[in-house]
């Protein structure tokens, strides 16, 4: 004859009842985190993968961070190459200008501010540190104090450029190193060479009101090396400009990449919010029915079919 056991059945079914309030829990958990496991454990055959995609997100996040500022500071460089051509151009206008009216009136002030707005430019500083001054970021890169300075004859004008030639460089992707830097010299020596030659002149020949034919030699000269001079800022200008736009494309190219890859990651990791839901809700009414079905059956006894 069978037994029929009431204590066996009711334990198999709390075991059940338990199996699915785990079940129920970390359905529960799912949908509260968005996560398809609390540990690697839970994704054992992707971890490897996981690990890899978010050490190459982290990453890449950095490059895209360091692009955006040393965009920015390209910018600015080029922000300051305008003003020392601007500086160069308003010289070379003042002595055109003055050969045209055969005067001298306003060169020793034109001289001034020319002197006084490229070097600005040439000492400009991003965070404390000289833009233009290669690795020697913390030394003044332009040193004369002022157009008297600038204008002692026995220092040639190598004298006052104090940067090094280490250009600025910046890793953007794991194999891609740009060059970005700018050196001061390069942008403004040609231009500082021709304010001091003519402040020398002036020191040495005062330029009066009215032009003497070697004041007008003089200064004839130097509208000619300005224009070299502002040539070679032009080529600045455009080198510094085609650095800028490969910095914006890797850049965009890595921010596309993380784009890539957090879906990469969220296919891993993340469950369909969608899909772990209706499990829940699943999982809920099954909870719900074992509760019931272990109610009924504490009230059954073999004493009722017994009478």
């Amino acid at each position: 004859m069978t037994r029929i056991s009431t204590l066996g059945q009711q334990q198999s079914l709390i075991t059940q009842m338990l199996k699915g309030q785990v079940q129920a829990a970390e359905t529960q958990r799912q949908v509260a985190t968005g996560n398809k496991a609390s540990t690697y454990a839970g994704i054992a055959r992707e971890t490897a993968a996981l690990i890899s995609a978010r050490a190459l997100e982290s990453r890449t996040a950095q490059f895209v961070e360091t692009g955006k500022q040393v965009s920015a500071q390209v910018d600015l460089q080029n922000v300051n190459l305008s003003a020392v051509y601007d500086a160069a151009k308003s010289l070379r206008d003042s002595l055109l200008s003055a050969l045209a009216n055969n005067s001298g009136r306003t060169v020793k002030v034109d001289l001034e501010n020319a002197f006084a707005s490229s070097k600005a430019a040439l000492n400009n500083r991003v965070g404390g540190r000289y833009l233009f001054a290669g690795s020697l970021t913390d030394v003044q890169p332009f040193s004369a104090a002022d157009l008297s300075a600038l204008s002692v004859v026995a220092a040639p004008i190598e004298d006052f450029f104090q940067n090094n030639s280490q250009k600025a460089q910046v890793r953007l992707e794991q194999n891609q190193v740009i060059e970005y830097g700018l050196l001061a010299d390069d942008i403004g020596k040609d231009l500082m060479a021709s304010i001091k030659r003519i402040a020398e002149y002036d020191n040495a020949t005062p330029i009066g009101q009215y032009l003497t034919p070697a004041d007008q030699a003089a200064l004839q000269a130097e509208v000619t090396a300005l224009d070299a001079a502002m040539d070679n800022i032009t080529r600045l200008q455009a080198a510094n400009g085609f650095v800028g736009e490969r910095i914006e494309s890797v850049t965009k190219r890595n921010e596309e990449l993380i784009t890539v890859n957090k879906q990469l990651i969220a296919d891993i990791s993340e469950v369909d919010m969608a899909e772990a839901i209706s499990r829940l809700n699943q999982d809920k009414l099954s909870v719900e029915a074992s509760y019931n079905l272990v109610r009924q059956l504490s009230q059954l006894s073999l004493l009722n079919f017994l009478r």
